[in-house]
């Protein structure tokens, strides 16, 4: 497989030099990207906030730059590169300190796919459906890098899974796309490892934010070491008479290179973790209808062993002009600790909105119920029936 992968994106590689004549433009830099801010307001378990770090009042945001060009050469070959820098806002960051450089990838597209390699997302997160979320606050997401749980944290102690296909994150990997055949599309990318040294090594801890206090464990597991993963996708998208409808289905297999490095006990044991997601979402006059859900297998000998388990989302969102409202609901239900009878569970209740006040010029806001659940029972670190809102700010330039 992966000498197909690699063959695939050779050819298009190859498909872009073969002509002698030369693009009629060189790729020339230009600038984007988008800044967000909110304000935050909650009102968490009393027992929660007693044993955590945790404020009822924040400022938060997010904002990258985007340096991206293309040139289309003589042949057809378009020729793509994309930088994002972060801007300085974001609230996730690892270490305690803000990542310099986010993704950095260049694309290749003709008439036989696309190929992308560089620090991008894998096909399966990038072709994923999930419910519809009319806010910026990340609807698909259970761990810290859904904004809604900086301001509603879940607990350091409760383990959480996202229904987005999301472990691999930015490692430098090799992606390919197909051609669009009947509203059909396949993917597949190939991970050597988990950063761009090629050394499984963690990348560093994780700080919170001054909401929550604390990381999740999705979030700590996520910069383990990682080595030789593979992500397949497959969608569909097409309108029937007015109804528009959207499919995807995406599996992850990775090999956890920090267990068997860490533990030589478990060398020669199954270090697999694997993950399979499933998206719908139907539209029709500005209704769209949508969830997805994911399953994720990981045995004990894994650094993923405490989010074993399923996560789902289910929501409906009406769009009318400059204006969009939705609800949505998201459940976690993983297994914890492994070492006491019951699971971590996360249910959570969102309402959002925005209005397009110009170009670029997004005005949102987000009402939300969460109830987190540790199946620990030693110091009360999980939140229980905390509630919360926003309002922000999203600019796109």
């Amino acid at each position: 497989m992966k000498k197909i992968l690699i063959g695939t994106t050779a050819l298009l590689a190859a498909g872009a030099f073969v002509s002698t004549a030369q693009a009629s433009d060189p790729i020339k830099l230009q600038l984007g990207g988008y800044m967000e801010y909110w304000v935050a307001g909650a009102s968490q378990d009393s027992d929660y906030k007693k044993n955590s770090a945790v404020n009822n009042f924040d400022v938060a945001g997010e904002s990258e730059i985007y340096f991206k060009g293309s040139t289309t050469l003589d042949n057809g070959m378009k020729i793509s590169v994309q930088v994002e820098l972060e801007a300085g806002s974001n609230n996730n960051d690892v270490g305690g300190q803000n990542d310099v450089i986010d993704e950095s990838y260049m694309t290749l597209e003709g008439k036989y796919g696309k190929a992308i390699i560089g620090s991008e997302n894998d096909v399966a997160y990038l072709m994923q459906i999930d419910a519809p979320e009319a806010s910026e606050m990340g609807g698909a997401y259970a761990s810290s890098e859904g904004d809604m749980f900086t301001y509603l944290p879940t607990g350091a102690t409760v383990s959480v899974l996202d229904t987005k296909l999301n472990a691999l994150s930015d490692q430098n990997k090799i992606s390919y796309f197909t051609p669009k055949f009947y509203g059909l599309q396949g993917g597949v990318s190939y991970t050597p490892s988990n950063n761009g040294s090629g050394d499984d090594t963690f990348r560093g801890t994780v700080s919170g934010t001054s909401l929550d206090g604390a990381a999740t464990s999705e979030d700590i597991l996520k910069r383990a070491g990682n080595d030789d993963a593979w992500s397949f996708s497959l969608t569909y998208a097409n309108t029937f008479s007015g109804v528009g409808v959207q499919a995807s289905a995406g599996y992850i297999t990775i090999d956890d290179a920090t267990a068997s490095r860490v533990t030589p006990a478990l060398h020669n044991q199954d270090t697999e973790i694997q993950e399979f997601a499933g998206g719908l979402a139907v539209s029709y006059q500005g209704f769209t209808v949508g969830g997805g859900a994911k399953r994720r297998i990981a045995n004990a000998n894994t650094a993923y062993a405490a989010t074993d388990g399923v996560a789902w989302n289910a929501g409906v969102m009406y769009a009318e002009g400059p204006y969009k409202v939705s609800l949505n609901y998201l459940n976690s239900t993983v297994v914890g600790s492994r070492t006491t009878a019951g699971d971590d569970e996360v249910d959570a209740w969102r309402v959002g909105a925005s209005y397009t006040m110009g170009p670029g010029v997004i005005l949102f806001g987000q009402v939300a119920y969460l109830d987190s659940s540790d199946e620990l029972a030693t110091v009360k670190t999980d939140n229980e029936g905390a509630f919360g809102g926003v309002v922000g700010l999203h600019l796109n330039f």
